[in-house]
C-alpha cells in the first residue's frame, strides 16, 4: 500500500436520526416498578409511583436534555403521569417501530 492511499481522507458515514420506539397513543406497561427519582413533584424521593405491569398510554414523546435518549410521558391509572425511558416500558398489543438498521 502506498503512503498516499494510507493518508487518503475517509468518507463521512451517514447515520440516520434515531426514531422513538413507542408512538403517541400506544398502550404500554411498566417493565418494572417505577420509583420517583426526584423529578415527580407529587411524591417523595424514592416513592413507588407505578408497580411493574401497570398498563398506561403514551401521551407525549420527547428527548432527555443533553442526550439522544427518548423520554415518554405515560399516563397510568388515576391520572398518574410519569416520564419513562424505553427500557422502563413494554408494549401492550402493539407492534413496535423497528430500531434503526433493522428491517421491519
Amino acid at each position: 500500500m502506498s503512503d498516499s492511499a494510507a493518508s487518503a481522507p475517509t468518507k463521512p458515514v451517514f447515520v440516520p436520526p434515531r426514531e422513538p420506539v413507542f408512538d403517541w397513543g400506544m398502550r404500554v406497561a411498566a417493565a418494572g416498578d417505577l420509583f420517583n427519582d426526584g423529578s415527580h413533584p407529587h411524591a417523595g424521593d424514592g416513592a413507588l409511583l407505578v408497580p411493574a405491569g401497570t398498563p398506561g398510554v403514551v401521551t407525549r414523546v420527547g428527548r432527555a436534555e443533553g442526550s439522544d435518549d427518548f423520554v415518554y410521558l405515560v399516563e397510568f391509572p388515576a391520572g398518574m403521569m410519569v416520564g419513562c425511558f424505553e427500557e422502563e416500558l413494554t408494549p401492550l398489543g402493539a407492534t413496535l417501530r423497528p430500531r434503526p438498521g433493522v428491517m421491519g
